[in-house]
């Protein structure tokens, strides 16, 4: 069923519309220098709900609860097996707060150098800082904003020192004026893509611009997105699609807690993509899609809290005329695909078995693993862009083909940059491997684009 992989690989942004909305208008400011690694905070899974309204307060036994849960299953995706829970004394003061991350940490010693205590590490791995030696304020009280900053960096040392790290599938070219590293990405968000790596985090840390499929803060391209998605012409769903299709996509969506009537106002294709996005990241929580940002989202808050210039190299209106522009049978077929994956997680009235479903969850996270290590060949015999395309898919056509000539040309015209600017290209990764893929067009253009080693 080649349409089906290649849509359920070939996510695009549109999809993660709105999942940049980290701090909302009703949340506390946070502090500048905290800014990017409460970003952090939110990726690694260590950030309790709605900590975005209470920054500045004391931290809570629950928050510190919550963030020592995070900390543990973070060591337990870096693969350390706890050997034995320390008794933990908790407390809200700094010292208090350090002592329980260094107790997590101490469950699972056997391939951490801790030191000899709580305060040694902290201070000779800099998670400590801003109070100076002789001094850190460990009496006073923590507020959440500083117990999450400090808990991303203990997750980033525990994951420095395995050499662990998303790597990401990441190229380097080059020319006389500027530097292009080429990011490619799985639009898909899960706890264990992060932290990123030491060495690609460096890259970022110093890039000048930041390109993206969609600049994910454009308010007038997300307006017309929504507006694209849905039907102005006085029909609904039920007027588009045979009513067996209508009743298994209100039923589905009702699982999620979506009503009929905000259900019918959307078409196919919109309905379809948000079925690939609840069954990939396979969760029953409607509210829990986009909980962890894809890298893609990631990069983009890592870029603005950074003060990067962002560049768009597609945006929301360009990518939604694309699904709009999709033939309707084509839409329907993605739409009852969507339908097959969704209720064998949601029902027993399963259209497809559960061994095809287990297939496709194998294949994501093969992906993912691939993406977390790197390997750039492993994902390429994985994907099956060119066979798709050559088979004549209409759908595989429409989300490659003019976009990845697209996406060169405008990667040539950041290497002609006369700033001698550094740029990071984030895009998904299918739109850089394959024999029209953004490497392969560079290559014929006579760059040289070389492989960023691990």
């Amino acid at each position: 069923m080649m349409f089906k992989k290649v849509l359920s690989l070939g996510l695009i942004a549109v999809m993660m519309a709105g999942a940049c909305q980290v701090f909302a208008q009703e949340s506390v400011q946070p502090a500048d220098w905290a800014l990017s690694e409460l970003n952090d905070a939110q990726a690694y899974g260590v950030a309790p709900n709605g900590f975005e309204k209470q920054l500045n307060e004391v931290l809570t036994i629950d928050q510190l609860n919550f963030i020592a849960e995070g900390l543990r299953k973070k060591c337990e995706e870096a693969g350390l097996v706890l050997e034995q829970a320390s008794e933990i004394k908790r407390g809200t003061t700094r010292e208090a707060v350090l002592d329980t991350y260094y107790e997590v940490l101490k469950g699972y010693q056997g391939r951490l150098d801790l030191k000899s205590d709580y305060l040694a590490y902290m201070r000779d791995n800099q998670i400590v800082k801003g109070y100076g030696q002789q001094e850190l304020g460990l009496e006073q009280d923590c507020t959440l904003q500083e117990a999450l900053v400090l808990a991303t960096r203990v997750v980033e040392n525990v994951y420095e020192q395995l050499g662990l790290g998303t790597e990401g599938f990441l190229w380097e070219v080059s020319d006389e004026d500027s530097t292009v590293y080429l990011l490619g990405t799985v639009h898909i968000g899960k706890s264990e893509v992060y932290p990123l790596s030491k060495g690609l985090n460096e890259v970022l840390e110093n890039a000048d611009k930041i390109a993206l499929e969609v600049d994910f803060g454009n308010q007038e391209g997300l307006n017309y997105l929504a507006q694209k998605q849905m039907y102005t012409d006085g029909t609904t769903l039920e007027d588009h699609v045979d009513a067996e299709t209508y009743r298994r996509t209100v039923e589905a969506l009702e699982a999620f807690g979506i009503p009929e009537g905000q259900t019918k106002l959307f078409k196919p294709w919109a309905i379809a993509n948000t079925l690939t996005v609840l069954t990939a990241q396979a969760t029953e929580n409607l509210e829990e899609v986009g909980a962890y940002q894809p890298i893609d989202a990631y990069v983009y808050m890592k870029g603005l809290f950074e003060e990067k210039d962002i560049l768009e190299i597609e945006g929301y209106a360009f990518q939604a005329d694309l699904f709009e522009n999709i033939p309707i049978e084509y839409q329907l077929e993605s739409l009852n695909a969507g339908l097959d994956m969704i209720e064998t997680i949601t029902t027993d009235k399963a259209e497809i078995s559960d061994e095809k479903v287990a297939e496709e969850a194998a294949l994501m996270n093969e992906m993912l693993q691939y993406l977390k290590t790197g390997d750039i060949e492993g994902f390429t015999a994985v994907y099956p862009k060119d066979e798709s395309i050559e088979s004549g898919d209409i759908m595989a056509q429409a989300l490659f083909e003019g976009r990845d000539a697209h996406m060169s040309e405008k990667v040539v015209e950041y290497l002609q940059d006369e700033n001698k600017a550094t740029y990071v290209v984030v895009v998904g990764a299918g739109h850089m491997i394959g024999k029209g893929g953004i490497v392969s067009r560079l290559e014929k253009l006579g760059y040289t684009v070389n492989i960023v080693p691990r």
